[in-house]
């Protein structure tokens, strides 16, 4: 290394330099690679407003690139907004929110497609404004382009007449424009406190055509966003109230009556019927139209109702009797013309004669010539049921045979008993008709009673009605059901009774062999054992005194066993508790036995015959290592699952021979025994055994469909 290499100026001016190249080329590459990507981004990206907007679902949701030029519509918040270009619309979404685009702003827009609640629009990953300028130009709309969804989300002019306006909430208005026969809702992004004079006006709105989605991707119901009252305007006023002429109710909606849509209609009568929802019939007060023609072979036309159903846009205080002037807009609602979004005028005094309802035949009734008017059936009904509705109660009733309904406005239930004959007085309402050639003619109507005075009882209900039969016939199957239930728990008893007799009779006799075994069994044991005893004692050969003491040892075991079974025999409190049943076999291990582990976990309930099934196989399995296995270890283990017991004995003796060593060998009946009571329980028993490396005994007990 030379010196110039360690000189304190050499060093930084060459790494300075080369450091300098090092990031001007660096620089250099990233730029470079941003205009790449940037104009692959734009080279493989979605241009047109239309291409996203019929984009299908499914492309959608792959997140293509976007690279749009177009004019803000309408702003919806600062993290929505529309745009349109010269094909169609779409819609802007953004994270974090802008608050700075406004309504004209030209936007270049960059982002990936989203699927959107309806149809696809824009994820804005960046927006440029590139100028401000006129709105997108607005496309004109029937109520049906606004229905299919042809300019959703763009902008339309709409025309209609103004219906209704409300509040919407505190800083929105909501108009309902009437387009044909069709009502549009209207909502605008201002106070109604700025709002024109709008109802019954003629009004060209311009706005953004959008609506109700649900969860399939359908348009429920469509609606039109006004950003201010500037959007609305007035192509012809309302006219003066003062000048709307009073109009007779069975001229209303007939030809050449009135433009579409129909302006307000005035209209003056008596009240027959006021509801809290906000309905009012009313009786026509004007001369009645001339009759209509009529060919002379034909049947005479029934007479025309001059009565009026209404609904007022806000319920009136208004009484049954009084005078009252009312305007509303005609619709035909059912099978006369009626008055909607209406309003009371003016209101005079109730009359001291009530309003009289006109008594009319059931044919009559049926036929739709008294449509909305007060009427009384002339002949009596039988009531069959009623039942609670949203609105009170409805009444099913039969007169001559024909099926009636009647509708009681009220919260508390009528006091009327089934099969009541009854007398009727309310409003007829057509609810369906059908066509016979060009004339329409009722097929259904119903009566709406103003309250539970318009029934009139007429003959009570016979005692034994069909509500009463059905009481009496649930009281008798009632009883029928109480004795089968008492008989059954009689039966559970006698079941019970005979288990207790059956066990007591099982004990007494265990306990009995029990003292046979004590008495007679063990003390003969007992008494040979003495004599081997006395036996040793005496000079003997070593093969006479070997096989004396292998006899004292053999008897002794014998006795350990009889004492063993004589105590299963008397302990019957263990028979429940296998676990316990276990450890007493540890417990009487011989002194020179070996080792006995017990591994033992938590058990279900298992029947005391189960358990004790299970603690002979155990006793036997342990008593073939004692014999056979010259074992110095023998491991119990005891576990239960959800639906299996495992019971498992193994050692570390010698194994067993061959594999039929547990088919039962003459005068061995241990491994047959332990298969027998495995086979009485459900359960299966099988062993595993290496010759030199022990023997595995394992007891499976299924425990939901063991035969205990």
């Amino acid at each position: 290394m030379t010196n110039e290499a360690h000189s304190p100026n050499a060093k930084p001016r060459g790494t300075a330099c080369r450091m300098r190249g090092s990031i001007l080329h660096s620089i250099f590459v990233i730029l470079s690679s941003f205009g790449f990507l940037q104009s692959s981004f734009a080279a493989g990206a979605l241009t047109r407003a239309i291409d996203i907007r019929t984009l299908p679902y499914e492309r959608s949701l792959e997140k293509l690139p976007v690279d749009l030029t177009a004019t803000i519509g309408f702003v919806e918040s600062g993290g929505t907004a529309f745009v349109q270009d010269d094909t169609a619309g779409t819609h802007l979404h953004f994270k974090p929110a802008r608050n700075d685009l406004k309504v004209g702003d030209r936007v270049r827009i960059r982002g990936l497609t989203t699927a959107g609640l309806y149809f696809p629009g824009v994820d804005v990953t960046s927006l440029e404004i590139l100028g401000h300028g006129a709105p997108p130009a607005a496309a004109p709309a029937s109520y049906d382009d606004l229905a299919t969804g042809r300019y959703h989300y763009q902008r339309v002019i709409v025309e209609g007449l103004g219906r209704t306006l409300t509040p919407l909430d505190e800083n929105r208005s909501l108009l309902r424009l009437a387009i044909g026969s069709r009502v549009l809702e209207v909502r605008i992004d201002a106070p109604l406190e700025t709002a024109p004079a709008l109802i019954d006006a003629r009004l060209r709105i311009t706005a953004l055509a959008a609506g109700g989605i649900n969860d399939r991707r359908q348009l429920v119901f469509p609606y039109i966003r006004v950003t201010d009252w500037n959007d609305v305007a007035i192509t012809q006023p309302a006219p003066p109230l003062a000048e709307l002429p009073v109009t007779s109710v069975v001229t209303l909606l007939q030809f050449g009556a009135a433009d579409e849509p129909h302006h307000r209609a005035r209209v003056l009568g008596t009240v027959l019927a006021a509801f809290p929802d906000g309905r009012v019939f009313l009786r026509d007060a004007t001369p009645p139209p001339p009759p209509r023609e009529q060919p002379k072979d034909a049947a005479p036309l029934p007479q025309q109702s001059p009565s009026i159903a209404i609904r007022l846009t806000t319920p009136a205080s208004l009484s049954v009797g009084q005078k009252a002037e009312i305007i509303g807009f005609p619709i035909m609602a059912g099978f006369s013309a009626s008055l909607a979004d209406a309003q009371v005028i003016s209101s005079g005094e109730t009359s001291d004669l009530p309003a009289a309802a006109a008594a009319v035949s059931l044919k009559e009734f049926l036929d739709g010539s008294h449509d909305a008017d007060l009427i009384r059936l002339t002949a009596p009904a039988v009531l069959n049921d009623f039942f609670r509705t949203v609105d009170g109660y409805e009444l099913r009733l039969t007169s001559g045979g024909t099926p009636l309904r009647a509708f009681l406005l009220q919260s508390a239930a009528p006091e009327l008993e089934i099969d009541t004959v009854v007398g009727l007085t309310g409003v007829c309402l057509v609810e369906s008709s059908k066509d016979r050639g060009f004339r329409s003619q009722a097929e259904r109507a119903s009566l709406l009673l103003r309250s539970a005075e318009d029934i009139a009882i007429i003959s009570t209900a016979p005692f034994w009605t069909t509500g009463r039969l059905v009481i009496a016939i649930s009281i008798l199957a009632g009883v029928v059901l109480l004795a089968i239930v008492w008989i059954a728990a009689l039966r559970r008893q006698i079941s019970a009774l005979s288990s207790r007799i059956v066990q007591q009779a099982t004990q007494d006799e265990r306990q009995r062999i029990a003292r046979e075994f004590h008495d007679t069994l063990e003390q003969e044991l007992a008494g040979l054992s003495l004599r081997l005893d006395a036996a040793t004692t005496r000079p003997l050969e070593d093969k006479a005194r070997t096989l004396i003491e292998t006899s004292r040892s053999l008897v002794s075991r014998i006795q350990s066993e009889a004492r063993n079974l004589v105590a299963d025999l008397r302990d019957t409190e263990q028979l429940h508790d296998l676990p316990a049943a276990l450890r007493e076999i540890q417990s009487r291990m011989p002194p020179n036995a070996p080792a006995l582990r017990l591994d033992l976990h938590p058990l279900p309930a298992i029947p005391g015959a189960v358990s004790h099934h299970l603690r002979m196989m155990a006793q036997e399995a342990i008593t073939n290592v004692l014999k056979h296995a010259q074992a110095t270890e023998i491991t119990l283990h005891l576990s239960a699952s959800a639906d299996l017991l495992t019971l498992r004995i193994s050692d570390n003796g010698r194994g067993l021979a061959s594999d039929t060593a547990t088919t039962g060998q003459p005068g061995h009946f241990g491994c047959m025994g332990i298969r027998e009571r495995a086979r009485k329980i459900g359960a299966e028993v099988a062993w595993k055994s290496e010759e030199g490396k022990g023997t595995v005994v394992t007891v499976s007990l299924p425990l939901l469909h063991s035969s205990f």
